[in-house]
């Protein structure tokens, strides 16, 4: 028998060929009837860069500014999130009974979706494998989806996209 799934963590970067990976999770979320959650990662600023921005702001502006800029950027990519999930869902005769939870936050992006999926005890992560292609033409897997991969207490899902 197959376990339940109830929960599953979608983690997208809104890039080229992403949108096979979600429809994978939207299968799989409508043969369970699981809930989805849609997570992006803002990749936080670099210490270096930091470092270089202090050099020329006091830190209290600085921060106000990552503040305010990071409001800025969480609020577009949770529209955009949103309509890259509308987008998807439209054409589908259920589309609007799934139920779809969207979370844009600043983090690295493995340590975002393995704290969600734990967070939420999720029971799938669904992720795309874009790889590239090593010095010696072997495939090699991208940094997230390895990270995932390696340090997930539950399954993970790596669909291909990098076609």
């Amino acid at each position: 028998m197959l376990p339940e799934i109830s929960t599953i963590v979608y983690a997208t970067t809104l890039g080229k060929n992403t949108r096979p990976v979600f429809r994978h999770a939207v299968k799989l979320a409508r043969t369970y009837n699981a809930r989805i959650i849609m997570v992006h990662a803002l990749e936080p600023v670099s210490e270096f860069g930091h470092a270089i921005i202090e050099h020329y702001l006091p830190k209290e502006a600085l921060e106000e500014i990552h503040d305010e800029g990071m409001t800025r950027v969480r609020d577009t990519m949770e529209a955009r999130v949103a309509k890259f999930r509308d987008e998807e869902l439209e054409n589908l005769p259920d589309g609007d009974q799934l139920n779809i939870d969207i979370l844009v936050e600043e983090s690295n992006p493995s340590e975002l979706v393995l704290k969600v999926a734990k967070a939420e005890q999720a029971d799938l992560i669904v992720i795309g494998s874009h790889s590239h292609h090593g010095i010696f033409g072997q495939k090699l897997l991208g940094d997230t989806a390895q990270q995932i991969g390696m340090h997930s207490k539950i399954p993970v899902l790596l669909v291909p996209n990098d076609q």
